[in-house]
């Protein structure tokens, strides 16, 4: 199952490995860092957003999930 799905309440299922901190080419890196399950999507766009240092919108800045207003 996807991590941070399963973080707001979601069952996705997991598609991708994601290294939990970013290799950066670092091929020692690469092959002993810590993984982590990720859908396609959260990888693409919440993930990327945290490497590149930017708030995921669908967390607070309080650390939890924002709620959905619907």
């Amino acid at each position: 199952m996807c991590r941070m799905c399963q973080v707001r309440g979601l069952a996705v299922p997991a598609t991708i490995a994601d290294h939990i901190e970013p290799h950066r080419g670092d091929w020692n890196a690469f092959l002993t860092s810590e993984l982590q399950s990720l859908c396609a999507h959260c990888h693409n766009s919440a993930k990327r957003r945290i490497e590149l240092g930017r708030p995921r919108p669908d967390i607070g800045e309080d650390g939890y999930p924002k709620l959905d207003s619907r």
